[in-house]
């Protein structure tokens, strides 16, 4: 056995190995994590809030360590890595742009602390929507949102990040409203090598699939920097009066605290709250960027995460964020990414790069003093330019043409009005487009006649001939989806095109079933409407079926307004009932037809099947007649079959019963037809029972009896079991007939 030493000594390398993996890691990480927020601290405190740059550095450090640490802690992957993200800079940068030009003359504190103010009262109002999003179970709600309205708003960013790290290279030199002013010598010269790192790194990045790419970039753009300075016998004094290098504050030693107890009652809270629409629109991107991270880390460690818990989590982070005066944050696929292929892939990944955001944040602006400005505007240019390649360029041949063109349009609406006026040009032309192209769906599943669908009634021969052709006369759609303005002048249209072939002079009939229709509105209506008044003046009568009750009270109550002749509108509760009225109608203008109370002679029905008149006085002696009242069950599901039946008189229904729920009538026999074969044949048990709608004669052979007919006389037995499998075929060729026009 082992000793504990021996132990110690066996599993020491892979533990030495793996904190080395999380160290370097950790040190990757939060070298780029530090780099972002640098960049996007100096985009949101520009102009004139640059002088306070440190504190916008601030803010986004302790976003990052704070929201970087509770975030994993909580999360259903405890190496996720967290921190504020570059998408939500813009928008954070526009509301301290608007606050600075609202409160232009008062003191620079008191605007800066107002800023600050409304950065965490953001943070504090999106942590608590993301938190309620996740409490609900909504998390999959914003999953929604058309994927070009996303596309477009990424995009939108990218652009507004890009835009951002120029402004930061050039600085004060330039008048942004005056594109003139970006052409000269000076302007130029801080500008180039800024577009230079951003899009070289870019470049890079498409090609170089490794996790020392942007380190090793940023450490060398660094280092040729300074060479540039050597070179030039350019001091770091002069460097920084000439914008190369970030002024601090000189009196600005720290970046914690942020904001002190005393400065509170400074804050300017009307002018926060003029910014609502911003922080709605924060809530709904943050949502939107933590569902799509969460997605990309589930690639990531390849198994689920639940969303739901994700939002709780950050949204808990983000308040308690906050109140340590750092910015909004949530995990981040791309560093997970980073921090997974380095191998951290556990907790200490984030505990060390926690200590060691936390040492600058204790070091202060000292400790990034010497980054240089084009390298910060540089990054912003890098990361604008990711989102603008992704969500565009990208794109262009995996999305149709259509949505490639919303997508430009939003970004465009974002350059050249703002962000909020992005969104709503995206949401406007998602919806515009949404009703286009659902009302080109058509809301008729099948159109047919009775020709083709059947109903569930089994008739004589003859009278199902008859049905056969004139078949025409009954028109059926079946309708699907929602009915809505969209589709509803599409649907009377070609309805009315059916209608309008007819014969006028015979009466028809409309079977419109509404069983696979999820919702009808106003619009759909009134135009079903119209419908009844056409069917009214062309002798149609107009049969609703369905089980969708709204709807069809609806349509019912409006038949009534249009004070309709009686019988122009019926109600049916499936499209099978509706058939058979249809079909009963049809069938007063055949002279043959078999009246309801009518018993056929049952001679006379044998040899009309077998067409032969002697077979069928053979065969006649082998039956007995039965009669059975109106209720009466003929035989039960599941029993013995004993006998096949012909009816001479009444009605038979085939019922299923079905565990709990009503029994399932699925057809009806009528005069003239054969039933319960299928059990004599096969021997298998009654797959249905047979119940009578009405008083009923039957015509009755039992097994025994037909076995005696086989024995005895086994020409007129081949001749009738030929007959009973031609009738089995013929209802089995009219049903397939039936499901094949409706499944059109």
């Amino acid at each position: 056995m082992n000793t504990p030493s021996e132990r110690l000594r066996y599993r020491s390398p892979l533990e030495l190995e793996t904190v080395f993996q999380h160290i370097s890691a950790a040190a990757v990480v939060a070298l780029l994590n530090i780099a972002t927020a640098v960049s996007l601290g100096t985009l949101v405190f520009s102009d004139t809030l640059a002088p306070a740059v440190s504190i916008g550095i601030g803010v986004y450090l302790i976003g990052m360590a704070v929201s970087g640490f509770l975030v994993p802690a909580f999360s259903g992957y405890n190496a996720i890595v967290a921190g504020p993200r570059g998408g939500q800079s813009p928008i954070f940068a526009a509301m301290a742009a608007s606050i600075a030009t609202v409160m232009v003359g008062a003191p620079l504190d008191v605007v800066v602390v107002t800023v600050v103010a409304s950065m965490l009262t953001t943070t504090v109002i999106v942590g608590i929507f993301m938190y309620a999003v996740g409490a609900a179970d909504m998390g999959s709600l914003a999953r929604y949102i058309p994927f070009p309205v996303i596309g477009g708003f990424f995009a939108g960013l990218g652009y507004l990040v890009a835009r951002g790290g120029v402004m930061v290279s050039v600085g004060p030199i330039v008048d942004p409203t005056s594109f003139p002013t970006f052409l000269t010598a000076e302007a130029l010269l801080h500008m180039v090598p800024a577009v230079l790192f951003g899009v070289v790194l870019f470049w890079l990045d498409r090609r170089i699939s490794h996790w020392l790419l942007v380190p090793t970039f940023l450490a060398a753009a660094i280092g040729l920097f300074f060479f540039a300075l050597v070179a030039t016998g350019t001091s770091i004094e002069t460097a920084t009066e000439s914008g190369w290098f970030t002024r601090f504050d000189a009196s600005t030693n720290d970046f914690f605290p942020i904001m002190t107890l005393d400065q509170i009652h400074s804050i300017d809270w009307g002018v926060i709250a003029q910014h609502y629409d911003k922080i709605l629109v924060l809530c709904v991107l943050s949502v939107i960027m933590l569902l799509l991270d969460v997605s990309g880390v589930e690639i990531i460690i390849d198994r689920d995460l639940d969303p739901n818990r994700e939002l709780r989590t950050a949204g808990l982070a983000n308040v308690a964020g906050a109140g340590a005066t750092g910015i909004l944050g949530m995990g981040s696929a791309a560093d997970t990414a980073v921090a997974h292929k380095l191998g951290g892939k556990s907790f200490l990944l984030i505990a060390l790069r926690f200590a060691i955001i936390a040492a600058v944040i204790i070091a202060g602006p000292s400790s990034i003093a010497l980054v240089p400005v084009p390298i910060v505007g540089g990054f912003l240019i890098y990361i604008g330019l990711s989102f603008l390649i992704k969500w565009v360029w990208s794109r262009r041949s995996k999305l149709p043409l259509v949505d490639i063109v919303v997508i430009v349009i939003i970004l465009a609406a974002v350059a050249c009005y703002g962000i909020l006026e992005g969104v709503a040009v995206g949401v406007l032309l998602a919806t515009v487009l949404f009703v286009h192209k659902y009302s080109q769906l058509s809301v008729i599943k099948s159109a047919i006649n009775a020709t083709e669908h059947v109903s569930n009634i089994d008739r004589h021969k003859d009278e199902q001939a008859f049905l056969d052709e004139n078949g025409f006369r009954v028109h059926i759609f079946v309708l699907q989806g929602f009915l809505f303005f969209g589709s509803a002048n599409r649907l009377l249209d070609r309805i009315k095109e059916v209608v309008d072939r007819g014969d006028s002079a015979k009466a028809r009939y409309l079977l419109m079933d509404f069983s696979r229709v999820d919702e009808m509105d106003s619009s759909a209506a009134n135009s079903l409407s119209k419908l009844m008044q056409i069917c009214a003046r062309k002798n149609i009568t107009l049969c609703l079926t369905g089980d969708k009750q709204d709807v069809l009270r609806r349509l019912v109550d409006l038949g009534s307004d249009l004070d309709l002749p009686e019988g122009v509108v019926r109600v049916f509760q499936n499209l099978d009932d509706a058939a058979g009225w249809a079909d009963d109608k049809l069938l007063n203008d055949y002279a043959d037809r078999i009246p309801f109370d009518e018993v056929i002679d049952s001679g006379a029905l044998l040899i009309d099947l077998l067409g032969n008149a002697q077979a069928a006085d053979t065969i006649a002696a082998y039956f007995e007649e039965l009669c059975i009242e109106e209720g009466e069950v003929l035989f039960e599901q599941d029993a013995f079959g004993d006998s096949l039946f012909l009816i001479l008189g009444g009605a038979i229904s085939i019922v299923f019963a079905l565990p709990d729920r009503a029994p399932l009538t699925v057809r009806t026999m009528r005069a003239g037809s054969i039933l319960g074969e299928m059990a004599v044949y096969t021997g298998a048990p009654r797959s249905a029972s047979a119940v009578a709608r009405r008083d009923s004669v039957l015509f009755r052979l039992s097994i025994k009896n037909y076995n005696k007919l086989v024995q005895n006389q086994p020409l007129e037995a081949e001749l009738f079991s030929s007959c009973i499998v031609k009738l089995m075929a013929e209802r089995l060729a009219r049903s397939n007939k039936s499901v094949v026009a409706l499944s059109r």
